[in-house]
């Protein structure tokens, strides 16, 4: 689940960068230059779809979207019921979305998929599939991605046991109800030590997820190589959804703002490995993202560049006057020097919204 100081930390710096946004736009790239950004090639899982034959269906998102949902439905009963857990199931259902290369479909169907009352359930398959998204820019193998799968999927099961009147408050936790929150790794790492010696080290992420590098996090004020990597890549896996998830307490973040905010005021909370990797294979302007240009047009984003992130392929849809254009174009911006993006924007931007 999220946590409550960095979305504070971000929602505060991203006011102070809205109010001041046009005055810099021509120093806008000059944080990013001070990541180097790099391409890593990760092991691609092997070409098989025996799941995917058994059923008769060829593989999808969606589909492989709410199998993953189902699992998710099934642990939070087998949690709250005081059942034993179901890794192999979980497996099982990871493998799946690896063996048919679905990674990158289910990224964006999960990044696009309608707010969900369930934020439980669609933080910890949103947190699940983005911690692979960046495990696989890191170069991991198949069993590495399945085990950073599998501990992203239940780190959070301690949140199962939280009433429900607490997670969907609307407005600030009393200090009561916030150490409630805040004792959810705990809560975690308890109900995964059922899985028994095998699966201690998901017991261990569960407890790491919420540390930050610089000891600010919980329940133990790790820092540094105090903290295991996966535990670091889930956790700004879950920053990072809580940011652009809107909740019952405050509003959501544009995509690009949330990765921009991330990028700055994270350095000294995630490993800067880790960091530069969210930037290549996250993205600061994702697809369907709206964006305002230097000339005023509006575009959405419909390609991405990994070597060019700030340099996407755009549809042009509105121009400087705020007319929708008849005939909408598209453009690579690494081919139009002279354009560049100034920023992110809401759909509420397009004429007859």
């Amino acid at each position: 689940m999220e946590r409550f100081s960095d979305i504070v930390r971000f929602r505060e710096k991203k006011q102070m960068d809205k109010d001041s946004s046009r005055s810099r736009n021509k120093d806008k790239d000059l944080w990013f230059r001070e990541f180097d950004v790099r391409k890593v090639e990760g092991d691609q899982p092997s070409p098989t779809s025996e799941a995917s034959e058994a059923s008769g269906e060829e593989p999808n998102a969606r589909r492989a979207y709410e199998r993953l949902r189902e699992r998710a439905r099934e642990t939070r009963k087998r949690v709250r019921e005081d059942q034993d857990l179901d890794a192999a199931g979980i497996l099982s259902d990871l493998e799946y979305v690896l063996e048919n290369h679905l990674l990158e479909d289910l990224f964006e169907y999960a990044m696009m998929s309608p707010e969900d009352p369930g934020q439980i359930l669609s933080q910890i398959l949103d947190v699940t599939i983005v911690a692979l998204k960046l495990g696989a820019g890191l170069g991991y193998g198949k069993q590495e991605l399945l085990d950073l799968g599998l501990a992203a999927f239940l780190e959070n099961i301690g949140m199962y046991k939280i009433p429900e009147s607490i997670i969907e408050k609307r407005g600030r936790l009393d200090e009561r109800e916030m150490a409630l929150m805040r004792e959810h790794p705990i809560l975690s790492a308890k109900i995964l030590s059922r899985l028994g010696e095998p699966f201690q080290w998901v017991s261990d992420v569960a407890l790491q997820v919420h540390e930050r590098a610089d000891g600010s996090g919980y329940p133990k004020g790790l820092k540094g190589e105090e903290i295991g990597e996966p535990a670091s890549i889930i956790g700004l896996a879950d920053t990072y959804v809580a940011m652009i998830k809107r909740r019952p307490h405050r509003d959501k973040f544009l995509r690009a703002d949330a990765v921009k905010l991330i990028l700055k005021e994270g350095k000294t909370l995630f490993p800067e490995k880790v960091l530069k990797v969210f930037l290549e294979h996250i993205s600061l302007f994702p697809l369907n993202t709206l964006v305002r240009l230097n000339n005023d047009f509006i575009a959405r984003v419909i390609a991405t560049d990994p070597g060019q992130p700030l340099r996407p392929t755009l549809e042009l849809l509105q121009d400087g006057r705020n007319a929708p254009l008849r005939d909408r174009k598209v453009i690579r911006l690494a081919d139009h020097p002279e354009l560049s993006i100034l920023e992110a924007v809401d759909e509420s931007v397009l004429a007859g919204h």
